[in-house]
This record gives structure tokens, C-alpha cells and sequence, in this order.
């Protein structure tokens, strides 16, 4: 069994995403925690800037509407890539326990060889075009999973707000967005229909009867013959 961290924060409701800056701000850069987390990779300064900067664009876009969701997705992605710098500083801190993690602020996920824990869900590995606008995506194997999943975005990625829990779907009303799925259980994923030069997002899950992962982060593709 090896330790990792659960990245909900990628998928998460706004207040659950509040209360982890807060809690990674007090468990990381905590005084009483200097001694677990001693050379962050982000100072705390720099990471207390990311934080008050989300806030504040945050706040901008929820007081001035959509001429402001650009500058707050701006803030978005920069305090997420915040977030995934310090997950990967934690996760790899020397003799890891679920202790640690937990008193980093952020979630503890347990993985191992057994069904009795949610898998992780599976990278990448190899994308192949057919032809004719099909495309079939092959998957590195997730340790427990007992099936895959798989979701195709045309356009762009999946839209700021939207959640993936349990293996449920749900993303804001305004979003105007073409989805295509993939339920097979097996790793190995075939797209038809996709449009020549069209840019895509696959993300991808799996699950057995533990649970579904989360998502996976998007891997942007263009659909092409070749």
C-alpha cells in the first residue's frame, strides 16, 4: 500500500475549495507544523499571495459577472497549480504517513491492490487515430479498478464549477457544451464522430465496489486522420 492524496480540490464546490487553501495555509505554514514541512516548494509569502489573489478575483467575479471570469479563471488555474505543487512536495516528503497528510490540510487517500479501497483514476498512455474522425485512447491500468470511464469534451475543457462526485456529472446550466462518454469497462476507449481539426478534452475515472475516483486532469487533443 502506498499513501497519496485524494486531488478533489481539481472538481470541488467553491467552499470546499475555500476551506483547503485554509487548511493547507495553517497545516503547511502553521508554526506549530514547521518541523513536519520545513522547505515547502511554494514559500509562504508566495503561497499567500496565490490565495489572496483567487479571493479577491474571486470576490470581483461574483459582484461583477462574466466580464470578470476570465481574470478570476486566471486566479483559478494559478491557485491550482499552487495547490498541485504542494501536493507533489507532500506526497513525496520522506517515511509519508496518513498523519502528515492529514496535518498538511489536505485529504488522505489510501491505495492499494484491494477492491476494499476507490481506485485512482488511470493515466494515459497511448492516444491512436484511425481515421474518419474515430480516435481510441488506451489506458495505464489503476491498482483495484474493476472498470473505466471516460469523457470527451468538444470545444474546450470541462467548465469552472462543475463537479464530478460518486461518478455523477454536474456542471453549471450556462454551460453549452458538447460531451461524448465512453461507459465500456475495459481501459481501451473508442471515440466516433469527432470532428476533423476540432480541438477535445478527454478526462478519464475509474471505479470497483468501493467506489468511482475522481476525474482525471484533462488531456487536450485535436482530431485529426494522422
Amino acid at each position: 500500500m502506498k499513501l497519496l492524496i485524494l486531488e478533489d480540490y481539481h472538481n470541488c464546490k467553491k467552499k470546499d475549495y475555500n476551506t483547503l487553501l485554509t487548511k493547507v495555509t495553517n497545516g503547511i505554514y502553521g508554526i506549530d507544523n514547521i518541523g513536519s514541512f520545513a522547505t515547502p516548494a511554494i514559500t509562504k509569502v508566495a503561497f499567500n499571495t496565490l490565495v489572496t489573489d483567487y479571493r479577491n478575483a474571486n470576490n470581483e467575479y461574483e459582484a461583477g459577472g462574466k466580464d470578470e471570469k476570465p481574470a478570476y479563471e486566471v486566479a483559478l488555474g494559478n491557485m491550482t497549480n499552487g495547490l498541485d505543487i504542494l501536493k507533489k512536495y507532500v506526497e513525496e516528503l520522506p517515511n509519508l504517513t496518513l498523519d502528515i497528510i492529514n496535518l498538511s490540510g489536505f485529504t488522505a487517500y489510501k491505495q492499494s491492490t484491494s477492491s476494499s479501497s476507490v481506485p485512482l483514476p488511470p493515466d494515459l498512455n497511448v492516444i491512436e487515430r484511425i481515421g474518419g474522425g474515430t480516435m481510441t485512447f488506451n489506458y495505464d491500468s489503476s491498482d483495484g479498478a474493476e472498470f473505466y470511464g471516460s469523457i470527451v469534451v468538444e470545444g474546450s475543457s470541462l467548465p469552472v464549477g462543475y463537479t464530478f462526485i460518486n461518478g455523477i456529472l454536474d456542471y453549471p446550466k450556462t454551460a453549452n457544451a458538447r460531451l461524448l462518454y465512453n461507459v465500456l469497462k475495459q481501459r481501451f476507449k473508442t471515440y466516433h464522430n469527432l470532428t476533423l481539426s476540432q480541438e477535445y478534452t478527454i478526462y478519464s475515472y475509474a471505479g470497483n465496489s468501493a467506489g468511482i475516483s475522481p476525474l482525471s486532469i484533462g488531456v487536450t487533443f485535436t482530431a485529426s486522420n494522422k
